[in-house]
């Protein structure tokens, strides 16, 4: 059976959390799909252990070194073949009946281009609820309020949604590109976003399928993670100045 979607994890030094994500996908994904895990020059380990698990539908890329997360993305984007394609972090665990929702919303209308999860943390706190706002100033909705079943549940139209679980069309890569490879880390999925939208397709957070996003365990390195936000933030202003000042405009 050719796979409906393509499911492709950026792994750097995660092997835990990355073991576990393709635990929960292999027991909460019965609908036909690839796994593709680009690793990023790992160096503890995360390759010896996807080669133990082989697995018929595991494709594993490695790369000698970092080489950021839109270019790894990119990587596996190509990899693939099928219609659909999730873009997931390590960090992700999925759950029951995650995938059709998301599928689902996808099919439901051509012109969407980008379908999302609402998200929570180890904690039961919302980690992803679509983002809003406007283009200007834009921010990722509830996050960090606990969680409960009344809280963001409709689903709607959003600026972007969050890029640890990130559902996008193949035949719209040639319309609408792939990642930014500009973007070392961070930025890369709010671009998408900005570039689906403004080519007049939707970007929409899908409540109706919730999955778990381990924040803050795959890097420690706080300062060096602010370093990437911020020159991904700048390089993002200035690719994208002429929508963001018509959207400041009165």
């Amino acid at each position: 059976m050719n796979p409906l979607v393509d499911l492709v994890i950026v792994n750097y030094n995660t092997k835990s959390l990355l073991l576990q994500c393709l635990g929960s996908i292999a027991h909460h994904t019965p609908i036909a799909h690839q796994v593709i895990v680009v690793d990023n020059g790992s160096q503890d380990g995360s390759v010896e252990a996807l080669r133990k698990l082989s697995r018929e539908n595991l494709l594993i890329l490695v790369n000698k070194e970092n080489r950021g997360y839109a270019k790894a993305c990119n990587q596996g984007i190509k990899a693939g073949t099928s219609p659909y394609i999730m873009l997931l972090n390590s960090d992700i665990q999925v759950t029951p009946n995650w995938l059709p929702p998301l599928l689902n919303c996808m099919e439901s209308d051509r012109k969407i281009a980008v379908v999302g999860p609402k998200m929570i943390d180890q904690l039961g706190r919302i980690t992803a609820a679509g983002v809003v706002g406007t283009d200007a100033a834009h921010a990722p909705r509830g996050l960090l309020e606990p969680d409960a079943p009344f809280k963001y549940n409709q689903q709607e139209d959003c600026i972007s949604v969050c890029g640890a679980a990130y559902l996008i069309r193949r035949d719209l890569i040639d319309e609408l590109g792939l990642f930014d490879e500009n973007y070392f880390f961070y930025f890369e999925e709010t671009d998408y976003s900005f570039t689906a939208r403004n080519h007049g397709y939707r970007v929409v957070y899908c409540p109706q399928s919730k999955i778990y996003h381990l924040m803050g365990q795959s890097c420690h390195d706080h300062a060096k993670l602010r370093a990437l936000f911020e020159e991904s933030e700048r390089y993002f202003r200035q690719k994208w100045a002429h929508v963001l000042n018509e959207s400041q405009s009165p």
